[in-house]
């Protein structure tokens, strides 16, 4: 018994050792990625809250060489709280340095809050289709077909995003999509990293040796990691959505991986 539990402590701080090298290692500024420097970046997300609570390591990695800008498709008036909600999103933004004229709120009359309702996909694209060309916008990086959390307006923002995506070129307009990962791995925040980054990098490597990968393309999968000053930002960026912090939500902020871990997929 007692060498089954020092195989089990060495286990557990060899895995330990390796995550914390790795984020430790990692490099502070993502200003390496090749294809996106110098762009318009839109964050396009059904709540607010979600662009802390989701989306923190993008904003905070990819502001320091583009402009960024988020679209929030809702405000949050489930439990009649829109306004305040409103107040909390520019205050959140405000904290990931985000300008307080480029954090917008769409509140359509029907994409409406509401966890059991797929919002309609052509309303969202028009959407994009105005927002887009009235600000000069290169790329968008919103949920994936399974939005994180299953919720039907988080995956109504994918759907909406893949049909203004076959009105225009590939060229004209990038279109990311937050990669959705199950439960487990969720909720086990830094332990994910290690697992992750050995993934991305053996996808990285089979792309250089066929010659797939050029400097100035951009990529189709990006790996983002928030320093732990970052990580404090999104953080204190959550605290500002003070209508939403019930006690679970403190767990998702201690043990979720989207804390610290975005992988952005390009859509095809």
């Amino acid at each position: 018994m007692e060498n089954v539990l020092i195989l089990i402590v060495s286990a557990f701080f060899v895995i330990f050792t390796l995550i914390l090298h790795t984020y430790l290692t990692w490099p502070s500024k993502d200003d390496d990625i090749p294809g996106l420097k110098g762009r318009s970046i839109l964050w396009l997300f059904a709540h607010p809250d979600d662009e802390c609570m989701f989306f923190g390591p993008s904003i905070l990695n990819l502001s320091q060489n583009n402009d960024v800008m988020v679209l929030c498709l809702s405000n949050g008036n489930e439990s009649g709280l829109g306004r305040i909600r409103t107040k909390e999103l520019e205050a959140s933004c405000n904290t990931l340095g985000i300008k307080e004229t480029y954090v917008n709120i769409e509140n359509h009359a029907a994409l409406q809050d509401d966890p059991r309702i797929h919002w309609d996909p052509a309303i969202i694209s028009d959407i994009l289709k105005d927002y887009v060309t009235k600000n000069g916008i290169d790329t968008i990086i919103t949920f994936d077909d399974k939005g994180i959390s299953g919720h039907p307006n988080h995956i109504s923002c994918y759907n909406g995003a893949r049909v203004f995506a076959k009105n225009v070129s590939a060229n004209d307009v990038l279109i990311y999509k937050l990669k959705t990962v199950n439960v487990f791995r969720k909720y086990i925040s830094l332990f994910d990293l290690t697992w992750t980054h050995y993934n991305y990098h053996v996808a990285d490597m089979k792309k250089k040796t066929n010659g797939v990968v050029k400097p100035s393309t951009p990529p189709d999968t990006v790996l983002l990691v928030s320093s732990f000053e970052n990580y404090i930002k999104a953080r204190e960026a959550m605290k500002c959505h003070k209508s939403q912090l019930v006690w679970f939500r403190y767990l998702y902020v201690l043990f979720s991986r989207y804390m610290v871990i975005n992988e952005l997929e390009r859509v095809q």
